[in-house]
């Protein structure tokens, strides 16, 4: 089952709190599967030889008066500075996606992400592109799916090019347990 909102999946997140319906419209309700504290698995680079594997903390609760999900990632790394990321989600019925706004401690930009709600959809897709430098763009296309109840999992990919049509690098797989 995958990570999804309830115009997607709803009678996948009704099964599980009891209160979503398919019918419904979407809103940042629709993300509060993701409160409470989580154990977190990422590993960087998967499948090659420089994979690397940090195990960390997420602790996402209701912000600004129940307009955004406020996330917290930290993990700890041996010889370098720990990587703490924050991240605001909501639903933007204005433009009708959901959002999300990444500030990281180990990586110096703001990402702002979004998702379209698309019913009979496997997968949760936010996808981001911001410029570089030199006419080169970072396109990330961040996929998301619930596992069972109290898990979920992230794949992420990068494309960092003048070409926006150049290949996908898959650059993280995290895994998160609800504690």
């Amino acid at each position: 089952m995958n990570f999804t909102p309830p115009l997607v999946f709803g009678a996948f997140i009704a099964a599980l709190s009891g209160a979503a319906n398919a019918e419904t419209a979407p809103a940042t309700a629709d993300l509060e599967f993701l409160l409470g504290d989580w154990e977190v698995v990422r590993t960087y680079q998967p499948g090659v030889d420089a994979e690397r594997d940090h195990e960390g903390s997420l602790n996402c609760e209701a912000a600004v008066e129940g307009q955004f999900i406020k996330c917290v990632y930290h993990f700890e790394r041996r010889d370098k500075p720990a990587i703490h990321d924050e991240v605001f989600f909501n639903y933007n019925p204005i433009y009708g996606v959901y959002e999300s706004v990444w500030l990281s401690a180990t990586w110096p930009i703001k990402t702002t992400m979004s998702s379209t709600p698309e019913q009979d959809s496997a997968t949760m897709v936010w996808n981001s592109e911001f410029p570089i430098e030199d006419g080169v763009t970072e396109w990330v296309r961040s996929e998301w799916t619930i596992a069972a109840e109290g898990e979920f999992s992230r794949r992420l990919f990068i494309r960092t090019s003048r070409d926006p049509e150049a290949e996908w690098t898959h650059w993280m797989d995290e895994h998160s347990t609800r504690k």
